[in-house]
């Protein structure tokens, strides 16, 4: 497979993830790094568990390790196979979770700036692991096909990441309206994730979100 075919499958599938911001407290009961609810997991709404649990689904479908060689060959090879599979398998696991969202339009502003805050994490776990696939070898030794290679990738992860601020900055607008300093921990997390994802993918600030849009809505196309 050539250089830009390897390129383009990286991009067709469409799209990662760090630590959380300094100071916040980290769950327990998942592996998604979000705070402490203030109402135990076991005790959220039956939609709002279900969502969970999609995207701890979505977030468990690993990329594979990069391959043992480094030629254009090797990676060529693993991204035609492992890495594509992946794709396939985490827009699978994305897309249900997804579908669950529906259900939490009309729940408390909590479990709906919850949700928002986990979708917020989804894909920018998605649009992280993408960005730090192996650079082919005869790519990464040609300044101009990196250069290349680069903004390329930045064009089409770039989507991805503006959907994770969006979430994030809506999950902030919802707890700010819901107004409880029990849940101030939550806006805080959304705050700080959402400014580190538009600073890591050198974003537009998102415009204010209304309250009143729901995840579907924010990951649909306008």
């Amino acid at each position: 497979m050539s250089r830009w075919l390897w390129i383009a499958l990286v991009f067709g599938i469409g799209c990662a993830g760090r630590q959380t911001p300094d100071g916040s407290q980290e769950v327990v009961v998942s592996p998604i790094p979000v705070p402490q609810p203030v109402v135990p997991r076991t005790d959220l709404s039956r939609d709002l568990q279900e969502l969970w649990q999609r995207v701890e689904e979505a977030v468990a479908v690993r990329p594979p390790e990069p391959p043992t060689g480094t030629s254009s060959d090797d990676i060529n090879e693993w991204a035609e196979g492992e890495f594509r599979d992946w794709l396939l398998r985490r827009q699978a696991a994305t897309d249900r979770a997804l579908s669950a969202t529906q259900a939490l339009r009309t729940h408390p502003l909590f479990e709906r700036g919850m949700g928002t805050a986990l979708f917020g994490y989804m894909y920018e776990d998605m649009a992280g692991s993408i960005r730090g696939a192996p650079v082919p070898e005869a790519i990464a030794q040609d300044d101009e096909l990196l250069e290349i290679y680069t903004d390329a990738l930045t064009e089409h992860i770039t989507p991805f990441a503006e959907l994770s601020a969006k979430a994030y900055y809506a999950c902030l607008a919802l707890f700010v309206k819901l107004n409880d300093p029990q849940w101030g921990e939550w806006a805080y997390y959304c705050d700080e994730r959402g400014a580190e994802v538009v600073d890591t993918f050198e974003l537009e600030p998102p415009e204010p979100a209304d309250t009143a849009t729901t995840v579907t809505q924010l990951v649909s196309p306008r």
